[in-house]
């Protein structure tokens, strides 16, 4: 909420009662308060335009438009959004002055509600975090229900209180995976390090493991798919089009007369200025236009060249601005004129064409009028440039223009040629967007601007790659229900939503995790802040992107480069893929703890495995080797297959692999030792069942083993206590391969890469030195097998 408040200015031009303030406090503004906007200003509250000049505001912040916008005292539109005589608060006047009743203010003007949406919205659990709780919940289940299994057959065998509650206690323990926590832990901090690393900052680290489960991203587009700057992209003169991109545009027209009045024209009619450290001030085409002459030659000096005499200012009636300069080499005057094509082309009798002034005829207009819809049908903003040269006996030196009352020239110009401006698609989205799409997730586009340039956009990086991918606008969603959203989510696999408010957009976010999708959300601006708090993971730009939008984001890209997404998706693929390799390591030796402790019980042998070495292998031999696989490399296949949808963490796969296949074999493995060291000091196997109660009872010292040798209390404990440390060596050995094993879910260990990484290794040597410390030192044996 703070960063939304600093969107806010403190003071305004204020009228009340019929006395202006210029100090006027923001938050004491109310309705019907009387506010004058000037070039600079950011508006205090959403105001009704009355009267203005030039008025120009910059709504990219709410409505993602980087194209400053024209506002007047003119009829409205329903949508309030796009209606031409309302100003929003926060928005930036970049040209004229306005002035507007106070229509609302604080939290009810569209910026408020925005920040109360946000507010209010809470963001969904992670799929991380789901799978970990059904997955903890089921374990815990399972562990209660095996200890209420062991107790109450221990009770009903005899045994005591205290080793039955003992005996509880190792199998709860057995079943627990305690190393998970740290797993997932070193799992997604080592991830955020290594994304940092590629200019991504990870505020939530739950967020790049849902990344990788992500389905679907619905994208921005001002700022985020594309550089939220308007540049120029092609120009038309003379029945032709030229590509500002091609390397020998200047060469071809360095001494084209043409070209030399449009830089002078596109000079002169604008309001964009450079100031003395560089940086441009104005309306976001005029700056584009501006940069593009810079190239060519001086702005500035043309200026100096040329001074103001009078402008009619761009209003959204004439849709064209005018405005007349002295030449002062030759004294005479200029007309110059920039506005909308077909405005332009209408008031033209003429136009330079091979250096010389012909006359425009209908063919030649007809082509122009094919240029300028074949340029706009590419997303670009086209701009005509038309001028008139003064005859010095009609208009003199000391002539004076009246700019109300026009007494100079507004039709019979020389047409000079249009412009198409486009705000360019980053470099890196078009094949980003293959790659996610190679990765099974979907890509749409959800923005504020109009939706012919939204499909342009669309095709052109790759969101849309038939010609007849379907649109729907605004007012289109406002008619649906969430019936027929979901369906036409459902029906459509490419689709660009355009002209869509703030809620509208948490509306589509909704409808597609009510397919029961992972919805990942891109954007910059302040309208994109509730979309990105309600869905799973929420990406912001760092550098286009506003306050309000990295406050409110899980992730944000540093270099706004739209194709770190696709390395996210790989680490949240290959941070899921380790995490089951790890809980299938830890999973595998709950199988030899639990059952020699129900052979124990329901056999009568001697205790194969105590309580302590059971804690043993858990928490000391099982923990670092989990951990060491948090940091295996994504396997060669991980952006190829599709997003897991039914791959939870633990399946019935892994499940049959660890109980029915891997964790069998430790047992057997465990069990064998256990036998041999019988054996080997006279008690056969056969001869172990149901020797149990002779065995632990203490006055008993004469027990006969396979040979007729009689064994002590005391040499029988130490026995025991040798046949478990046999059995944990076992198991502690099989683990190691078991770790190797797991290294890999689908391809084969030749194909992982990295087979002896220092992690593993590490843990295969702290496994062999922990099993010698505890077999070797017979105070450390006896303490943990008692």
């Amino acid at each position: 909420m703070k960063t939304f408040n600093n969107l806010i200015p403190t003071y305004a031009k204020c009228t009340r009662d019929g006395v202006l303030s210029t100090d006027t406090e923001v938050h004491n503004l109310v309705k019907g308060d009387l506010v004058n906007v000037e070039i600079g200003d950011v508006i205090p509250a959403d105001i009704r335009i009355i009267e203005s000049k030039g008025f120009k505001v910059d709504n990219s912040s709410l409505t993602g438009e980087c194209v400053a916008v024209a506002r007047s005292n003119t009829e409205g539109t329903p949508n309030i959004l796009e209606s031409p005589n309302v100003a929003f608060s926060s928005a930036l006047c970049v040209e004229g002055w306005a002035k507007g009743v106070v229509l609302c203010c604080g939290d009810l003007t569209a910026l408020g509600r925005v920040a109360g949406l946000a507010a209010r919205l809470q963001p969904a659990p992670s799929p991380l975090s789901r799978e970990i709780r059904r997955f903890m919940r089921c374990m815990s289940a399972w562990a209660i229900g095996l200890g209420i299994f062991i107790a109450s057959a221990s009770l009903a065998l005899g045994y005591p209180f205290m080793q039955t509650t003992v005996f509880v206690i190792g199998i709860i323990v057995a079943n627990i995976p305690e190393g998970l926590q740290p797993t997932v832990t070193a799992s997604l901090t080592l991830t955020a390090k290594r994304m940092v690393a590629k200019k991504c900052l990870v505020k939530n680290l739950e967020a790049i493991e849902a990344l990788g489960a992500c389905t679907t991203i619905c994208s921005d587009k001002t700022g985020t798919l594309t550089e939220n700057k308007m540049c120029v992209i092609h120009i038309w003169m003379s029945d032709k089009t030229y590509s500002v991109l091609d390397d020998n545009f200047e060469s071809i027209l360095r001494n084209d007369q043409g070209f030399a009045s449009l830089k002078i024209c596109g000079a002169l009619c604008s309001n964009a200025s450079v100031s003395s450290d560089g940086v441009m001030r104005g309306d976001a085409s005029e700056k584009a236009i501006l940069s593009f002459l810079i190239k060519f030659d001086d702005p500035t000096a043309i200026r100096k060249r040329y001074p103001k005499i009078a402008e009619i200012p761009f209003n959204s009636v004439n849709k064209y601005q005018v405005s007349v300069h002295l030449e002062v080499s030759s004294s005479k005057y200029i007309v110059v004129m920039k506005g909308a094509p077909e405005c332009i082309v209408s008031k033209c009798s003429t136009l330079i064409h091979n250096n010389s002034t012909i006359n425009m005829s209908a063919k030649i207009k007809e082509a122009a009028n094919t240029a300028i819809e074949n340029l706009a049908n590419t997303g670009e903003r086209i701009l005509a440039f038309a001028d008139c040269i003064l005859n010095p006996k009609e208009f003199p030196l000391d002539y004076k223009f009246d700019t109300e009352d026009v007494n100079f020239p507004l039709k019979n110009l020389r047409f000079l040629g249009v412009i198409g401006l486009k705000d360019p698609p980053r470099e890196e989205v078009r094949y980003a967007i293959e790659r996610v799409r190679e990765a099974g997730v979907r890509v749409m586009m959800i923005t504020g601007d109009h939706p012919a340039t939204a499909r342009a956009v669309a095709h052109e990086v790759g969101i849309g790659t038939t010609p007849n991918f379907h649109v729907v606008t605004g007012t289109e969603l406002r008619n649906m229900t969430p019936d027929l959203l979901y369906l036409t989510l459902e029906k459509h696999y490419e689709i660009v939503f355009a002209r869509t408010s703030p809620t509208q957009k948490l509306q589509i976010v909704e409808a597609c995790q009510r397919q029961g999708g992972v919805v990942a959300v891109t954007g910059d601006g302040v309208n994109d802040a509730p979309a990105l708090r309600r869905a799973d993971i929420g990406i912001s730009m760092g550098i286009t992107g506003s306050q309000v939008s990295k406050q409110t984001a899980d992730i944000i890209l540093m270099d706004d480069n739209f194709a770190t997404i696709v390395t996210g998706i790989e680490e949240g693929r290959k941070i899921f893929d380790n995490l089951k390799k790890s809980v299938c390591y830890i999973l595998i030796s709950n199988v030899p703890e639990i059952i020699p402790v129900l052979m124990f019980i329901l056999f009568s042998i001697p205790l194969p495995l105590g309580v302590m070495t059971i804690l043993c292998v858990d928490l000391g031999t099982d923990m670092w080797p989990a951990v060491s696989l948090s940091y295996e490399q994504a396997e060669q296949d991980v952006m190829a297959r599709p997003p897991r949808s039914s791959d939870p963490l633990v399946s019935a796969c892994m499940l049959r692999l660890v109980y029915g296949h891997l964790g069998l074999i430790e047992f057997a493995a465990g069990m064998f030792a256990y036998f041999i060291v019988m054996a080997e000091h006279g008690f056969y196997p056969s001869d172990l069942f149901g020797i149990r109660d002779k065995w632990d009872n203490v006055a008993v010292s004469d027990v006969e083993d396979s040979l007729g040798q009689e064994w002590t209390y005391a040499e029988r404990k130490e026995l025991e206590r040798a046949c478990q440390a046999a059995y944990f060596v076992a198991v502690v050995i099989t683990q190691m391969m078991n770790g190797i094993i797991c290294k890999t879910r689908y391809n084969s260990l030749l194909h992982v890469g990295g087979f002896w990484h220092y992690h593993l290794q590490l843990s295969c040597l702290y496994l062999t030195s922990s099993e010698n410390i505890v077999s070797d030192n017979k105070n450390l044996a006896v303490g943990l097998t008692n």
